[in-house]
Parts: C-alpha cells; structure tokens; sequence
C-alpha cells in the first residue's frame, strides 16, 4: 500500500514537471509569434503609408453646357449610320453634373525635382502586354485612352467595311504611321513611347474619326469616365504635380497649366480632390 503511494506521487510529480514545460514553451512561442506578427503589422503600416488614393471630378466650368452635333459622315453611310446618327466627341459633358467624359489625368514628379515618379511594387510590371482600341461603326471606340510604355495598341476593326489607322505624335518619340485594316481585321503598334501630350488616331478612309492615345511611363494616369470622375490607386505619397487635358482646350488653366497643379497625396488613405473645372478659355 504505501509503495502504491509513492508510486502515485511520483506519477503526479512527473506530469506536473511535463506541464510544466509545456507552459513554460507555450509561453516562450507565444511571446515570439506575437512579436513577429507585431513587425509585420508595423511593416505593413510604414508601407500603407507610402502609397494613397487619389480621385476627382473634372467639370465644365460654365453655361451654357454644349451640345453633341451629328457629324458630317460623307461615306460607307449605310454602314456608319446603322444605328443613328455619330455624334461628335469634342465635349462630352454629363448634363446633370457637368462631368467632363474623356479628359486625361495623370501625375507628373515637381518641376526640378526627381525624374521618374516612384512606383508601387505591385505596380512595376505590366499587368496586360496588349491593349485594345476598335472601329466598330465608323468611330474610335474608346475615343481615348491611355497605355503604358511597353504595352502594344492593337487597333481593332470588328466592322465588315475596311478602316485605316494613322496615328502623330512627337516627330522624334513617336513619328507616327498609317496602316489599312481590313473589315474584321486588326493592326498591331509597337514601340510607342512615353510623351508629354497625347497621340492623335485617325482614320483617312473616313475623315470625322479622331482619338487620342496617351502613353505614359508609369501607371499613374486615368482618362474620366461619363460623369468626369477619375480614380488612381497606390499612388506614392507626398507632394507631386496632377496634370489635366482636353483635346479640345488642351492643357487645364492654358499654357500654366502644362507643369500641373500642386498636389499632396495622403498617404494610407483617399486624397480627394474634388471638383476641377475645364472650359472652352482654357
């Protein structure tokens, strides 16, 4: 009997020894796993609060707003006007909130300063090699947009009728070209290069069709939806230049305009800019 008790009292000894290493290594992992998840989110914090958000609204700046006029279509009529008449696109404005469509907006580094704008990591690379623009009836669809250095445009013609591309820019950048695109049919350009102003497309078979290529050298850039608004994510945090252009008036504020508004973007959060007026003065 008393061997017996010895025995159970050793027994507890030994499971109280094994507990307690067992806690005393519980603690020891839990005091390093909440350290290590410390770091991580004080590491994940600095980056959150290097990159923002930028929007706005770019808005027609008086009255009275202008009207879309149906444009001169002298050929392939039974083709181009199938679905109505083609409207021009040289104002697009929203007529309950005079949002601007197809308006350029992009950040630029301050005059002086740094070259190149710093760019997201996530960012650096391409995220699509191709992108698209199409002739469907007799006009550039989307009017603009905007791509970045390295991308290649493929002009696009869904129609059945054949269609040209010719696109101008920068005579040292961007010389330029023309190609036929058949009905159906597309055309691929390549080595575009970054530049200070939009390229123009057109199509000589059918004169009335212009756009406007943008390409830029980082990702930093956005072309305004049909209410004006505009978005730009991971935007580096701090102060920069936000430029703004119209095909019809160019850069916003004139010729002042082309080194941009100061801006300064919040870092961890949204930098709202508001409403940024345009009008046929600028």
């Amino acid at each position: 009997m008393r061997n017996q008790k010895i025995e159970n009292r050793n027994k507890k000894t030994r499971i109280g020894r094994v507990l307690c290493v067992f806690l005393f290594l519980f603690s020891i992992f839990h005091f390093l796993f909440s350290e290590s998840r410390g770091a991580g989110m004080d590491n994940k914090t600095d980056a959150d609060s290097a990159w923002g958000t930028i929007k706005g609204q770019i808005v027609y700046d008086g009255d009275p707003i202008p009207e879309r006029k149906a444009l001169d279509v002298s050929k392939d009529q039974e083709h181009c006007l199938g679905k109505g008449p083609i409207l021009s696109e040289d104002w697009v404005v929203n007529k309950q909130n005079k949002g601007v469509r197809w308006t350029f907006v992009w950040l630029a580094p301050e005059p002086g300063g740094a070259a190149a704008l710093p760019i997201h990591p996530t960012l650096k690379d391409l995220q699509n090699k191709e992108i698209e623009i199409d002739q469907p009836r007799c006009a550039f669809v989307p009017h603009c947009l905007g791509m970045r250095e390295g991308q290649v445009l493929v002009a696009k013609n869904s129609a059945p009728i054949a269609h040209n591309i010719r696109w101008v820019g920068n005579p040292i950048k961007n010389p330029g070209g023309s190609n036929i695109i058949p009905g159906n049919g597309s055309f691929k350009i390549e080595g575009l290069k970054a530049d200070k102003l939009p390229l123009i497309i057109e199509c000589n078979i059918h004169p009335w069709m212009k756009g406007r290529v943008g390409v830029f050298d980082h990702p930093y850039f956005a072309v305004t939806d049909d209410n004006g608004n505009f978005e730009i994510k991971l935007a580096p945090a701090g102060a920069y230049r936000l430029k703004v252009y119209h095909e019809s008036i160019g850069w916003r504020g004139g010729a002042a305009g082309r080194d941009g508004d100061k801006i300064t973007i919040k870092g961890g959060g949204v930098t709202d800019l508001g409403k940024l007026g345009i009008k046929p003065s600028d």
